[in-house]
């Protein structure tokens, strides 16, 4: 009877040991692309990505556009989007208007980069004399171009008495 035991204790470990071994599903072909409609993706440090790149449709273009903070004592940054491959001054002041900077209307009348010196005329802007919503627009148009100054117009007139520059204190300017 331990014989009997003994033997029938061992064919179920054998057969559980079987049913454990992971297989191997080679039926001769080796497929090298995934199935058509799938995603193919890849292990890189831990963590699943796609090996396919995702392209949207639409190109566009990360901007800064600052605004005047909630108290009014200074600048807060926004990080937005234009559309178009390349940055038009005209889509970041619509983009300027559309956070409500500036108000709407404004349109770009010139617009020039020569060597990290921006000049900008636009057709009217209310704030023309409120010192926060010139470094808005001075402080955006100079990071998105990377320029060093603006020279800017507005209907005209030149506002800020000379070249402006980015103002790093935009936190705090009251």
């Amino acid at each position: 009877m331990k014989k009997l035991m003994g033997l029938l204790a061992g064919g179920m470990m054998a057969v559980a040991l079987t049913a454990c071994t992971p297989t191997s599903q080679n039926s001769g072909q080796r497929r090298t692309a995934p199935p058509a409609g799938a995603t193919q993706e890849s292990q890189v440090d831990g963590a699943l990505e796609k090996e396919q790149m995702v392209v949207d449709e639409d190109p566009a273009v990360t901007v800064c556009i600052y605004s005047v903070n909630a108290d009014k004592t200074g600048l807060a940054q926004n990080i937005d989007a234009v559309d178009g491959e390349e940055l038009d001054a005209q889509e970041l002041v619509n983009k300027m208007i559309e956070l409500g900077v500036i108000e709407e209307g404004i349109t770009v009348t010139k617009f020039e980069n020569k060597d990290g010196a921006l000049t900008l005329e636009l057709s009217a802007l209310q704030g023309a004399k409120d010192d926060l919503i010139v470094t808005a627009v001075a402080n955006t148009f100079i990071q998105n171009y990377e320029a060093d100054t603006l020279s800017l117009t507005v209907a005209g007139e030149k506002i800020g008495g000379g070249d402006l520059t980015f103002n790093k204190e935009f936190k705090k300017l009251k």
